[in-house]
């Protein structure tokens, strides 16, 4: 009898513990990077240009310096999530910069200043 009990208590415990492996791993997926999810919008339209192309690797070498957080945040930069510019206007400022932000267009390739003002303009209007 003692047993029976002992296992019973051990198959409650091992049942709860799955379900709580069961609900972490829901609250992970849940929880989804959103510059992931603009980052995975852009980047096969631009995989013709570069294999494994990746504007947020793109984002992080030329951008992230002043705009934080893959543009999720304010720094020395603005924001850039939730903007509310044209993209046709974000391609012009990333090309020719606004003081005191440079300009890239000598640096950049221009399918690489529309896969950057794409992901600018895919990223939700939300702040960290």
């Amino acid at each position: 009898m003692l047993f029976n009990v002992s296992i019973t208590k051990f198959a409650h415990i091992a049942m709860i513990s799955l379900c709580a492996i069961g609900l972490n791993i829901s609250v992970t997926h849940a929880e989804e990077d959103v510059t992931d999810i603009a980052a995975a919008q852009v980047n096969p339209k631009y995989a013709q240009y570069k294999e494994n192309f990746s504007v947020k690797r793109l984002f992080a070498s030329r951008c992230s310096w002043c705009h934080q957080a893959y543009g999720l945040k304010e720094a020395d930069g603005p924001r850039l999530s939730g903007t509310e510019k044209s993209k046709e206007h974000v391609i012009e400022q990333i090309a020719y910069g606004k003081s005191p932000m440079p300009g890239f267009r000598k640096q950049l390739k221009p399918w690489q200043i529309e896969a950057l003002a794409d992901y600018i303009k895919a990223l939700p209007d939300v702040e960290l």
